[in-house]
Formats: structure tokens, sequence, C-alpha cells
């Protein structure tokens, strides 16, 4: 459940930049948070990585995650992920590690996922801030939104999956789950 939320907020994240992004920035703002979308892109395909293994005949093989594991591990260490690496470690996993079923799967499901954040967006019709998220944020709180939206602002080192909570689970357990194969 918590990699679905985990999932939902990064995705709920895409869909506020894909609409300009948070309330009140300056397009210079809007335009740093939106050459950020590689690492939201690859934070998504990373969270469905363990829920691909439940899929019938598109889990990893055991060479699969021996190319993925110094990828994965590489990630939980480094301090920031800019957009021009994770769109290069994007690419490689879905040109040179995953399976043209799986990418299908995968693309499908953030679809869905979009599609069904976006449906939820319209249905709060009443309300213009419904499904559209806080992304003030704690102030400068590690791990929420506001610390990602700050360190987009400010320049700052920023690597989801050590700063968010869920992104760093989620890594962890699939790590643990493509070291047994």
């Amino acid at each position: 459940m918590k990699r679905w939320l985990s999932l939902l907020a990064t995705l709920a994240l895409g869909v506020a930049l894909a609409q300009g992004g948070p309330p009140n920035i300056t397009p210079e703002m809007r335009q740093r948070f939106e050459a950020y979308r590689p690492v939201f892109d690859l934070v998504a395909t990373i969270g469905l990585l363990d829920e691909l293994e439940k899929q019938r005949g598109l889990a990893l093989t055991k060479a699969q995650a021996q190319k993925l594991l110094p990828i994965l591990r590489d990630l939980q260490n480094r301090t920031d992920l800019k957009p021009a690496d994770a769109g290069k470690i994007l690419s490689n996993i879905e040109d040179n590690i995953l399976t043209p079923a799986q990418l299908k799967w995968i693309d499908e499901t953030i679809l869905k996922q979009r599609e069904e954040a976006r449906q939820r967006r319209e249905a709060g019709g009443q309300n213009p801030q419904a499904g559209q998220g806080n992304f003030q944020g704690p102030p400068g709180g590690p791990g929420g939104r506001g610390g990602l939206f700050q360190a987009i602002a400010q320049g700052k080192p920023y690597n989801p999956f050590k700063e968010q909570p869920r992104a760093a689970d989620n890594l962890k357990n699939l790590i643990a789950l493509l070291s047994k194969k």
C-alpha cells in the first residue's frame, strides 16, 4: 500500500507539473520543475518494478536483476540526482534491461494511474484545489514535497531515493528482492 501511495504522490506531482506546477510560481521556476520530469519518471518506473515481479510472465530474470542491482545501489547512494543523469539511467533501464512486454505493462500502468488521478481531480471540480495536493509541504521538511520544491527552487542537491522516505523504502525493498535472484 505504501508503494502505491508513493507512486500516486509522484504521479500527482507529475500531473501538477504538466498543468504548470505549483500555484504562484514564475515561468523560470515552472521551467525548472519541468526539467525534473526525468527524475519523476525514474521514481515512477522504479516504484513499479516490484509490482512487475507479481505480474504473470513479466517477472525480472536473474540476468535483468544482475544488471539492475548496480544501478539501484548507485541511486541509493547518490547525494544528488540530476535530471540529465536520471534520463540516462531511465534510458539504460528501458533500452538495455527491460523487455518490450515489461515496458508496455509499466507504461500502461502509469497511464492508467494518471487517468485515475485526473478523474479524481475533475470529480472534485467544486474546489479548485481538490486533488492537487499540498505543494508547499512541510517548510523544508525532509521527504515532503516542500523539500523537493525547495531543493529545485534553490538549486540544492536532491535525491528522492534518499530524501523521500517512501521512494527510499521502495528502492531498498526492490534491492532486497532482486538480491535474492
